[in-house]
């Protein structure tokens, strides 16, 4: 069989954009390394009869432009937002319970503090406005500022239409919020130290950053985008977990013609004469194909997947320089109960400088004492999961350790983690069965996301729209003829389910 497109990876991004070649009359092939497609947006038993969302809590958001092209809504994609976004617990008093609905979250703030629930509604409705203009900006190619092409001035054109639309205070909101740490957006809006504090995570998420790092509140609208108004740290809820989507993803692929194979790992791209020959499987086969397209992290596919002297050193210098960082572990609990009195979400970090202080261990190549955590209970969102499980997502623990990682650290963090979570849920270890620790190198081991990073490359201002994944490749295109890119790494990143996967193939095409 011959193919004129090969597609690495049947992640999301990955499985779009085989779908978009397939339904253009390519004959595409999805090459997937591990059993089950999803990639890091996978839902797998970890424990006979138990699951879980592996590595994300939220498919993330799936451009309206990807569902209605792909047809994903008639394949069985129907997300909902969860009815509790985040329950942040206050010593000795009620919890605040964010909600989808402004007002009952603002009433539950109230006790708290009456001017940060006077403030609410005016938040939500500016990180609505905000990360509209950043969803407008995924929605189309990185613009390349220094061109002149007639595309290339119509694409800034539009935004600068689009940002003009925001009118004076919306413009001068954007170019000020954008490089802003989270930490003092918070301060300027509430006063509530345990409100600061959990919605600081939401600037941090999966970053090696802390709140008081430039840039963090552009990963606090990254994290929205999609989000309905009120929907502050929201998540999509899909009947099946996250790995539902890559499961419609693969019945568009196939309704499309496009074929894919799991257990295929594909060990080396092949180049003769500057352009992509084929590819050679670690099993030995070698495939011929024209074109090549890898949705595997920056890192992975030009210095693991090529040969050195495919690429100039210049080029491989800043592939090397862009930040991976993975800075989270996955802790999946199996339980025989459900805790009393446990939320679907519940965020533990009391404040934003409990959260600094966690990113300062880090920060020097050590474990953070205590972690800031986010436990969630999928079967309270999602009957379809079963058994009861929990997921606890904890920042800091760096992939380079300074002592080195080993067994026992893994385990021993964990232990550390389900404590911290005990203070909450005291229920919570005489229900465990089960438990798997993910840290940032078991990431990368079991999922080949580079340094652990759920990201493909953290989003900062430097890794950011034209500069993802270097400035002088950003349009999915390689320094090889034939080899494109279409994962996390590439515009817009990551948490923007098959946005960049659809842009990829778009320039394929073109």
């Amino acid at each position: 069989m011959s193919y004129d497109v090969l597609v690495i990876g049947g992640g999301v991004n990955g499985l779009t954009t085989a779908a978009y070649l397939a339904r253009a009359g390519k004959k595409v092939l999805v090459a997937e390394r591990r059993a089950t497609l999803g990639g890091l947006c996978a839902t797998e038993e970890f424990h006979p009869g138990f699951r879980a969302n592996s590595c994300v809590d939220d498919p993330g958001w799936v451009p309206e432009r990807v569902i209605k092209d792909l047809g994903l809504a008639s394949l069985g994609y129907v997300p909902t937002f969860a009815p509790h976004s985040m329950t942040i617990p206050i010593d000795g008093e009620p919890p605040i319970v964010i909600t989808p609905d402004v007002r009952a979250t603002a009433g539950s703030i109230l006790p708290h503090s009456i001017r940060d629930a006077n403030k609410w509604a005016e938040f939500c409705a500016f990180v609505a406005r905000l990360s509209g203009f950043i969803e407008h900006i995924y929605s189309v190619r990185a613009p390349a500022v220094e061109s002149n092409a007639p595309t290339d001035l119509l694409t800034l054109l539009s935004l600068g239409k689009k940002l003009r639309g925001l009118g004076k205070r919306g413009m001068i909101d954007v170019i000020r919020t954008i490089p802003m740490p989270i930490a003092d957006l918070l301060d300027e809006r509430f006063e509530h130290e345990g409100l600061k504090g959990a919605l600081s995570t939401l600037g941090v998420l999966n970053v090696q950053h802390g709140p008081q790092s430039g840039g963090t509140a552009l990963v606090f609208l990254h994290n929205h985008i999609g989000m309905p108004v009120g929907g502050i740290g929201g998540r999509r809820v899909v009947r099946g977990g996250v790995g539902a989507l890559a499961d419609t993803l693969e019945r568009a692929v196939t309704r499309a013609g496009g074929e894919i194979r799991t257990n295929a790992d594909v060990a080396r791209i092949r180049v003769k004469e500057d352009r992509v020959a084929g590819v050679v499987l670690a099993s030995g086969e070698e495939i011929d194909v024209p074109i090549v397209v890898s949705s595997a992290d920056p890192r992975r596919t030009f210095t693991s997947l090529l040969d050195a002297g495919d690429l100039d050193p210049e080029f491989l210098h800043a592939v090397d320089c862009v930040r991976m960082r993975g800075p989270q572990v996955r802790v999946h609990l199996a339980l025989s109960g459900l805790p009393r009195g446990a939320a679907s979400s519940t965020v533990v970090a009391p404040t934003m400088s409990y959260v600094e202080r966690a990113y300062d261990a880090a920060k020097h190549g050590r474990i953070a004492e205590r972690p800031w955590l986010r436990m969630s209970i999928p079967t309270l969102d999602d009957a379809s999961f079963g058994k009861p499980v929990m997921t606890i997502h904890a920042q800091y623990a760096p992939y380079r350790l300074r002592e080195g990682w080993t067994v026992e650290r893994r385990v021993a963090l964990g232990k550390t983690i389900i404590g911290m979570a005990a203070q909450q849920l005291p229920d919570l270890p005489g229900l465990i069965v089960h438990t798997d620790v993910l840290t940032p190198p078991c990431i990368e081991e079991r999922y080949g996301a580079t340094e652990g990073s759920l990201l493909h490359g953290e989003l900062t201002l430097d890794q950011f729209l034209f500069a993802r994944p270097v400035a002088s490749n950003s349009r999915y295109a390689s320094p090889v003829e034939g080899l494109w890119l279409c994962g996390s790494g590439t515009h817009p990143g990551a948490g923007t389910a098959g946005a960049s996967g659809r842009l990829a193939a778009k320039e394929i095409l073109g």
